[in-house]
């Protein structure tokens, strides 16, 4: 790792009569098997629900082969990574960078104009660019044999039972049937991620229950429910999105930051080196490139100068498959795009449907309230 950041309501009983008293006995003695049989069953989901977080829990601390960041993680490099400390000048000073960044984010949002949204042509057109591309991730990535990222590589019977999922998933999307069943599913597939992988690899990738939550609260069956909570859809999107990459910048840059240098050193990717500054290791590219990450998303969960965020973002995306094709590495390139796709459109989501407005750090201000109560 770069550096150890983290290693029922009471009331009052009312009168009853003794009439009802009665009637509450004659229940209680036809009905106790009936209650016996509920109460059965309630014990027995809380039991399901129990097994189902110890064994979340015991995946999280299963070890399975597989390939992060396009790096073996049976590689002995990966084991001789020397850390940074919490106290070295490196980390203190990005510390210092990054909350500056987010700082001045919140200070432009208040300053810089309001973008008015895409029309409702558009709007339309994105959000089923939205369908297509999450559904032809979903189905590309299961045809692999992986859950959600390619890398993700399934195994055992709940494996394969999950890949099929995702595929029936995708094909749902894809084929604009069933969406809010499929977003549905979306969230059983994540839970399944759970218990095959661990609760912290499959959070890099919450971002798919924002994406889950859109689609449902955009196809909602109900006129009453789906009028209530579209007008959150955009923002559900955004938070999620930044959640995710707090956690990958966290897991994969900072406390997983020995597959990252390893990655680095292995495909040449430090560029500050190329341009001269030598004493810019490896080891501090993987650092930086972490806290910007982190820096991305939390900026997207507080709602200020999403736009300008989000084109950093995909810009990043895009300059990282670029590069794999500059170095002719076509399957990393194909590996890479499969697995962006979901976030392609959601950057096409954040920049024209209004970026999410209502759960906004700078809309919770007592000053904010009045400012447009006055507008």
């Amino acid at each position: 790792m770069a550096y150890q950041l983290f290693d029922a309501k009471f009331t009052k009983a009312a009168h009853v009569s003794a009439p009802q008293k009665c009637n509450a006995q004659f229940a209680s003695t036809r009905g106790w098997r009936a209650a016996a049989k509920i109460g059965a069953g309630y014990n027995r989901g809380w039991l399901l629900l129990h097994l189902i977080v110890i064994a979340v829990l015991a995946q999280s601390q299963v070890g399975h082969a597989h390939v992060r960041w396009f790096v073996d993680t049976d590689n002995p490099s990966v084991e001789d990574f020397q850390p940074f400390s919490f106290h070295d000048s490196a980390v203190l000073i990005w510390i210092a960078v990054a909350l500056s960044m987010v700082g001045i984010a919140v200070f432009l949002d208040t300053r810089l104009p309001t973008i008015p949204i895409a029309k409702s042509r558009v709007r339309h057109d994105v959000m089923e660019l939205m369908r297509i591309l999450t559904g032809m991730s979903f189905l590309l990535t299961a045809y692999e044999g992986a859950l959600i990222a390619p890398h993700l590589e399934a195994y055992g019977t709940l494996g394969i039972m999950l890949v099929l999922l995702q595929a029936a998933i995708g094909i749902l999307l894809l084929s604009n049937h069933f969406i809010h069943h499929a977003a549905i599913l979306i969230m059983i597939l994540f839970l399944g991620m759970m218990v095959q992988f661990g609760f912290v690899r499959s959070f890099e990738y919450v971002n798919v229950i924002g994406i889950s939550l859109f689609l449902l609260f955009n196809s909602l069956p109900s006129d009453h429910w789906r009028e209530r909570l579209k007008p959150f859809s955009v923002d559900v999107l955004r938070i999620f999105t930044g959640v995710s990459l707090v956690t990958l910048g966290i897991t994969e840059k900072l406390h997983g930051a020995a597959f990252g240098q390893s990655f680095i050193a292995d495909h040449q990717w430090n560029f500050i080196r190329l341009l001269g500054f030598e004493t810019f290791s490896d080891q501090l590219f993987v650092l930086s490139a972490g806290v910007m990450e982190v820096v991305f998303g939390v900026i997207l969960i507080l709602g200020v100068v999403t736009r300008l965020n989000i084109l950093s973002v995909a810009g990043l995306m895009l300059i990282s498959n670029a590069v794999f094709l500059f170095q002719n590495q076509k399957e990393a390139a194909l590996t890479e795009l499969i697995g962006h796709l979901p976030i392609i459109a959601t950057a096409l989501i954040l920049l024209l449907l209004g970026y999410g407005q209502r759960l906004k750090i700078t809309n919770i201000s007592p000053r904010s309230e009045i400012q447009e109560a006055l507008s």
